[in-house]
């Protein structure tokens, strides 16, 4: 019983981690959030990640974990609307 209590949570995270990285190849949520904008710019022109990247670098981990998972809420919610 303490085994899976304890390996449970420790394969969510593994199972997350490798969920982001087959997503989007990057696990790091700042460089995750700049695909994520790249991907959903109106224009799609060679360079937008490179811009993109350079908008996140600015912004503490803390903010661009918010920053995505807000994306990604908005993202569920235009699909079920």
């Amino acid at each position: 019983m303490i085994r899976l209590l304890i390996s449970l949570p420790l394969l969510l995270i593994v199972v997350a981690l490798a969920g982001l990285y087959l997503g989007y190849g990057e696990v790091e949520p700042c460089r995750v959030l700049a695909v994520e904008r790249a991907r959903n710019t109106a224009i799609q022109i060679p360079g937008v990640e490179a811009w993109t990247r350079i908008e996140t670098s600015q912004m503490s981990t803390g903010d661009c974990a918010r920053d995505l998972l807000d994306a990604w809420r908005e993202r569920l919610s235009a699909l079920w609307n």
